[in-house]
């Protein structure tokens, strides 16, 4: 391992590799202004990179011209390059999170030729830890042939199967800049509904997986109150702490990512309740089936009449993307006492449009089939689509929309 100016793991990077830059809340900040500061000296650079809940510093230069950029995440801060529709900047690869590791792979169709990570400072075990980012990061540091690791002071030391060997890092800057934090923003009056219907669906002993957003975050704090509840899921955010210090067990927690604050860091930092694991383990519908009593809870942007959801576009522009929804949908499908969930509200946030339509709108896409669709939430009640005729879920659908559009809806059934 050499110890590098950020320049210069910048120039370790040779020009036309596939490299893969972290998501989630692990943005290496002194690396990306680095190779935005030097991104002339590619020409032909392919970036890769799931969704980033930080700044995407390295695409403030050169995108387009000096390097392309391909993800399986369209995240609301670069909603405007899929809006542009140019594909010398951005190519949007629909991938559900299982299959990462089985297509970005040697041999695979996506082949990496390097890596950069955010990790903890050496440690004296002679290892560092990917800190508050494990997802698919410790596949790709064993996939790739070069790996850069930026080593940051503030990055947490967490449990499970967080560390990698300095031995196979090839060069590593050292940086103290924040870590990238997430807010989950203020909850709306409706969402307190919405929650009080979903919390009733978990049963004691359950095993729970939660998307990110301010109803699961406030969800995940309430499943205290539920004895006997475990975490596994992809992403845990802020309301970890409260859910852990509330419970009346000793909960285990198994993740891929937090994102949160730096207090939520702080607390994560060697605390033997927190299990971080890679994506080929938070996102296997094989292993999670095998828990009794699993429980997904994710949301959409729509749901047809039919009960099919789309979680990813407007129209035909990508906001968002497969995800791991469909991975725990049909891991809950499977488990033994299992249900899945999705959770939104009735309508958009201005009231204009509701989210239970006739049919998806034009140029949308279908995230999840109508016949893995289990309970559907909104803050007006609870409809169970399993096993339901398409007259019978349309019923239950239109019985839980807001009722400015429920009349519309039933029109459309005619």
């Amino acid at each position: 391992m050499k110890l590098v100016e950020p320049s210069a793991a910048v120039a370790a990077i040779a020009d036309g590799s596939c490299v893969a830059f972290p998501g989630a809340c692990a943005d290496p900040r002194a690396f990306y202004r680095a190779f935005s500061a030097d991104v002339e000296r590619f020409q032909r650079l392919t970036v890769v990179s799931g969704l980033s809940l930080g700044s995407y510093d390295f695409l403030q230069r050169g995108l387009g011209e000096h390097f392309h950029y391909l993800t399986w995440q369209a995240a609301p801060r670069i909603r405007h390059l899929f809006k542009e529709n140019d594909p010398h900047k951005v190519s949007f690869v629909p991938l559900r999170l299982s299959d990462v590791t089985q297509v970005i792979r040697r041999g695979g169709p996506i082949a990496l030729d390097a890596v950069v990570v955010q990790t903890s400072p050496p440690q004296a075990d002679g290892t560092v830890s990917l800190g508050v980012s494990v997802g698919p990061n410790r596949h790709f540091v064993e996939q790739a042939g070069l790996v850069i690791a930026e080593f940051n002071s503030n990055m947490p030391v967490t449990g499970g199967q967080s560390r990698i060997p300095l031995e196979r890092i090839d060069y590593a800057i050292e940086s103290d800049l924040p870590l990238a934090t997430y807010d989950i923003g203020a909850a709306e009056p409706r969402d307190e509904a919405i929650i009080e219907h979903v919390l009733s669906l978990v049963p004691e002993g359950a095993t729970v997986q939660l998307g990110i957003g301010a109803v699961p975050d406030r969800v995940l704090g309430r499943l205290a109150d539920i004895r006997g509840v475990d975490i596994f899921s992809g992403m845990v955010s802020e309301s970890l702490t409260r859910f852990l210090d509330g419970a009346r067990h000793d909960a285990r927690v198994l993740t891929g990512e937090l994102a949160g604050s730096p207090e939520l860091y702080a607390y994560c930092d060697g605390n033997p309740a927190i299990e971080m694991r890679g994506m080929e383990v938070t996102h296997s519908p094989r292993a999670l089936a095998e828990l009794e009593r699993f429980v997904s809870i994710n949301s959409a942007i729509e749901i047809d009449l039919h009960g099919q959801s789309n979680g990813e576009t407007l129209g035909a522009v990508q906001i968002s993307g497969v995800g791991g929804s469909l991975d725990y949908i049909e891991a809950a499908a499977q488990s033994a006492g299992g249900v899945s969930i999705i959770a939104m509200p009735s309508t958009t946030a201005d009231g204009k449009r509701s989210k239970i339509v006739p049919r998806l709108a034009s140029g949308s896409v279908v995230t999840t089939p109508r016949f893995c669709v289990d309970a559907v939430v909104t803050e007006y009640g609870i409809a169970r689509l399993r096993g339901r005729s398409l007259w019978q879920r349309a019923e239950q659908l239109i019985a839980i929309a807001h009722p400015d559009f429920r009349d519309e809806l039933a029109a459309a059934l005619a």
